[in-house]
């Protein structure tokens, strides 16, 4: 039988929002029986902005990148492990370009039905919102978004499962 969430993608930024995002998404995967795949995007849109400022020169570029990829490599390592633990099996995807239009890609190419994110960061102006990748993330996705709130209740619930 069909259902609603077959396919799940789940955004991971780091945060540690992020990874109560995919103690959720784990759990909507095994209680669902559905296919979960965790997508990390390094932001070479960031790391070209710092180059072109001044701040770094091509060399410190090239070695922040490199760092930023290990990061995403680890904490999708991180989610696979959280949801082996649980006996649910996560497809990781490690893309560079611009953050959201990685997702927004995937979500696309991948048909997903849902996508599961964690809080949204602190806008702190008008500005920030335009910038802060969660909030285009969900403005531009075509499927349904589920942002994880509540981190001690996803803890508790995830403990348990």
């Amino acid at each position: 039988m069909s259902h609603p969430f077959a396919k799940i993608l789940l955004y991971i930024d780091g945060s540690e929002s992020s990874i109560t995002a995919a103690q959720f998404a784990i759990l909507m995967a095994k209680t669902y029986g559905s296919a979960l795949t965790a997508i990390y995007a390094v932001n070479e849109n960031l790391l070209s902005e710092l180059l072109g400022a001044k701040v770094f020169v091509q060399m410190e570029k090239m070695d922040y990148e490199r760092s930023l990829e290990d990061d995403g490599k680890r904490y999708l390592n991180y989610v696979a492990k959280l949801g082996e633990k649980k006996g649910v099996k996560v497809e990781t995807i490690l893309r560079k370009g611009v953050v959201h239009e990685e997702v927004v890609k995937e979500v696309t190419r991948g048909g997903y039905d849902l996508l599961v994110q964690g809080e949204l960061g602190e806008v702190l102006s008008l500005r920030d919102s335009f910038y802060e990748e969660g909030e285009r993330i969900l403005r531009k996705v075509s499927c349904a978004v589920l942002v994880a709130r509540g981190r001690d209740r996803i803890e508790r619930a995830f403990g348990e499962l």
